[in-house]
């Protein structure tokens, strides 16, 4: 029988870091004022290290005074290098008082002395335990980890992350300074979930940063440019250029946001634009496909990105602007600023029409709530076979209430699902009944509302009472 003493072997190992009895090697970290130099020893080096296992062998010189190996690595600091030097010799790893940017450093030199379960271990922790972190420094975790193989987990993780929930990230101070090459790569991508038009005008915005004598130029009054301004962004935006959907974008949008630079755009792509909005003539070249992300939804008060999160959702998963694997669709039925805002008419829009989901925004606070029926609203007359009563509660663990915030922030949304399923949904065969989840956790009538919580898990709303801004009822289903 073996036994494993591993405790006993790493306080051991600690004292031998320490103490640095009869070392043979120097490692000096840092730059400027923020040097440090550590002793260790080379054969422990050597079998935890491919990159220092390289340098001691023949094929590699390493400078050497004095029977002592000298290393030389500014950049590392020294506060990344006593964590890696201290995994080196025990196998632990001690991130008390270090910070986001240290385990960042650590991902980094990792990479540098090859170090593979560091590399898979950090990216891991990061992911688990810093994505907050992560979220408001994409740029700088991007340019520090961008350019290695090793990192691909990381990388993943806040390119998804960026294109899941784009606009934090494009209107972060740190956006003009992004890189040229992730900028690219996010622009080729289909899953970037973003308006189109939203893009461009980043874009722009990006271009501008990029040119000293660009900053400051209005780019809502053009007159002030002069055509070498033009050339100047025409060539720093020229490998970004054909990665636009130009062709997804509205005709109002494109005159308003587009036209005005039109120097900057390739003449034979300008011409399709205009030939395709003036004359519907489709172009034969430069068009791209809509980006796979957009889960197309007819509203005025959500967007595609909100779709996808109620998609999700009616499947039981977590909240994501990832499209489902299965193909949903939102078919507009009724709109109150177009049908009225009479109850009778909502209810004969949905009658009967399978799966909805109700959409409101809430004229007090500007708030979007709502909630899904899976059964939709079925109304009978009193003869029909089925119903021998006039009201009666729908039975289902499926339904649920939900708020978008503002719909700007897709952090604070949030669903409460049904914990009552006897109280569901209640329906009535009279007129002028309001559409009502649960006893009262959601009840429509006309153009007001309330809102407290009673069937569902939790309010979704911090006002009893609301007035109706607008709303829209959908159905919902798989083609």
């Amino acid at each position: 029988m073996a036994f494993e003493l591993f405790p006993g072997l790493s306080q051991d190992f600690t004292q031998l870091l320490n103490d640095a009895d009869n070392y043979n090697v120097t490692i000096k970290v840092g730059e400027n004022s923020n040097v440090k130099e550590f002793h260790a020893h080379s054969n422990i080096l050597r079998v935890r290290s491919p990159y220092f296992k390289n340098a001691f062998s023949q094929n590699r010189e390493v400078m050497k005074k004095n029977n002592i190996f000298n290393f030389v690595k500014p950049n590392i600091s020294p506060s990344v290098f006593e964590i890696i030097i201290k995994y080196m010799y025990t196998g632990i790893l001690d991130f008390r008082e270090k910070t986001d940017t240290d385990i960042l450093g650590l991902l980094v030199a990792s990479d540098e002395l090859l170090t593979q379960e560091l590399i898979t271990f950090v990216q891991n922790y990061l992911i688990e335990n810093h994505a907050e972190w992560l979220r408001n420094n994409f740029v700088k975790v991007l340019h520090a980890i961008i350019q290695f193989e090793s990192c691909k987990q990381l990388q993943n993780y806040c390119l998804e992350s960026i294109c899941t929930d784009p606009k934090p990230f494009f209107n972060s101070p740190e956006f003009p300074t992004l890189e040229t090459n992730i900028l690219l790569g996010l622009l080729k991508r289909d899953d970037l979930l973003m308006d189109e038009i939203d893009l461009w005008n980043n874009l722009i915005k990006w271009g501008i940063a990029q040119n000293s004598e660009l900053n400051g130029k209005n780019v809502t009054n053009l007159n002030c440019w002069n055509k070498e301004d033009f050339l100047t962004l025409k060539n720093t935006l020229s490998p970004f250029i054909l990665h636009i959907r130009y062709f997804n974008i509205s005709s109002k949008d494109f005159h308003s946001k587009i036209w005005p630079f039109k120097a900057v755009l390739p003449e034979a792509l300008f011409e399709d634009i205009v030939s395709f909005y003036f004359s519907g003539i489709q172009p034969e070249k430069n068009k791209l496909p809509p980006r796979i992300a957009n889960l197309p939804v007819d509203s005025i008060i959500i967007k595609p990105e909100h779709a996808a999160i109620l998609a999700n959702w009616t499947q039981r998963q977590n909240v994501s602007t990832k499209i489902p694997k299965d193909k949903y669709n939102f078919n507009l039925m009724y709109r109150g600023s177009r049908d009225g805002f009479d109850i009778n008419v909502m209810r004969d829009k949905c009658n009967g029409q399978g799966a909805c989901i109700l959409v409101i925004k809430v004229k007090e606070n500007g708030a979007i709530i709502g909630g899904y029926n899976p059964f939709g609203w079925n109304y009978y007359n009193n003869n029909d076979y089925y119903y021998n009563r006039n009201y009666h509660w729908n039975n289902t663990t499926e339904s649920f209430i939900f708020s978008l915030d503002d719909g700007n922030d897709l952090k604070k949304v949030k669903i409460s699902r049904v914990v009552n399923q006897n109280c569901a949904i209640y329906e009535s065969n009279y007129t002028n009944t309001n559409l009502n989840f649960g006893n009262s956790d959601l009840v429509i009538n006309g153009d007001s509302g309330t809102c407290n919580q009673s069937y569902y898990e939790s309010n979704i709303l911090d006002i009893n009472y609301f007035s109706i801004e607008e709303m829209e009822i959908f159905r919902f289903y798989q083609s």
